[in-house]
């Protein structure tokens, strides 16, 4: 066998050579990439520029489109200033108070009749011709073939010419407390008719007031209530009866509101010690008349 082997190998000289030759160009076929520099390849830049040529792309096509959709607008605002020049019918006008046949015969609808006089229902007026121009139901196309024919006269400030009123200054009435019968004294403010009958009711037991405040006095009459009325009355003195301590009655004095049934026999008992009073100050003798109530009764005496 290994004879057989040992001639399968043997090889003559022209054979070898040619083994030689193949195992050369073997090898220079694997080193020949080493041998030869290749420059390198950027990948990022060949990246870069192709997307810098989707941006120019992508705005070029946005550039063609804006093109269209403007001059599309521009034929559609051209057909809408067409279709409202042949709808139109103008004539000058002043659009306030313009009467709906006026409006009609102009070429407006039913519908934006509608708006414009609901609009001066409200109190709404055209100042300016700009005002007519913010109607909704008026389109731009609209006020434009309109604005030459809108003449609005100027308009006068109604205010500024309105002079100021002059209020009659009445001369203010006083009402006097001790005359003033149950209707008169109705004009006072906040005295109704229940607190005129008190009023004048307190005021016959008392025989009048000698002072504002004594309202005060008056069943349910209160601070607030004579304040309002304090500057529009008065308490005149000459209005007040006054009582002859020489002559009354001690079932008479016992009435008045400021005395009872004792101190009123004691004026009568002490008139009777000195036979006739001559002064009014000689009720401060009497012990049961102290000092806060002779001043309240001195105004409703007299000894004559």
């Amino acid at each position: 066998m290994l004879e057989n082997i040992k001639n399968y190998l043997n090889f003559n000289k022209g054979e070898r050579n040619g083994i030689l030759v193949v195992l050369a160009l073997i090898i220079l076929a694997a080193v020949f990439p080493y041998l030869k520099k290749y420059p390198a390849v950027d990948h990022n830049e060949d990246f870069k520029r192709f997307a810098d040529d989707i941006l120019q792309f992508e705005a070029s096509l946005k550039n063609a489109n804006d093109s269209a959709i403007e001059a599309r607008l521009l034929d559609f605002q051209q057909m809408d200033r067409s279709v409202a020049e042949n709808k139109l019918k103008p004539f000058p006008f002043n659009p306030n108070q313009l009467p709906s046949e006026q409006w009609s015969k102009m070429g407006l609808k039913d519908w934006q009749i509608k708006v414009i006089k609901k609009y001066e229902a409200a109190g709404g007026k055209f100042y300016k011709k700009e005002d007519f121009k913010r109607m909704f139901c008026i389109t731009p196309s609209e006020y434009q073939v309109l604005e030459p024919y809108i003449s609005i006269p100027e308009q006068k400030n109604e205010y500024a010419e309105k002079k100021p009123e002059v209020k009659e200054v009445k001369k203010r009435v006083m009402v006097d407390l001790n005359t003033a019968d149950s209707v008169t004294l109705l004009s006072l403010y906040g005295i109704g008719p229940s607190f005129a009958k008190r009023i004048v009711k307190y005021r016959n037991l008392l025989g009048g007031f000698y002072n504002k405040s004594q309202l005060l006095e008056v069943y349910g009459f209160d601070q607030d209530r004579l304040d309002k009325i304090m500057d529009y009355c008065e308490a005149s003195p000459a209005g007040i009866k006054r009582i002859n301590l020489n002559t009354v009655r001690t079932d008479e004095l016992k009435k008045h509101p400021y005395l009872d049934y004792y101190t009123a026999k004691a004026i009568v008992d002490q008139r009777i010690i000195l036979r006739k009073y001559t002064s009014v100050n000689q009720l401060k003798d009497i012990p049961l008349i102290h000092e806060e109530l002779f001043n309240k009764i001195k105004y409703y005496f007299t000894t004559e």
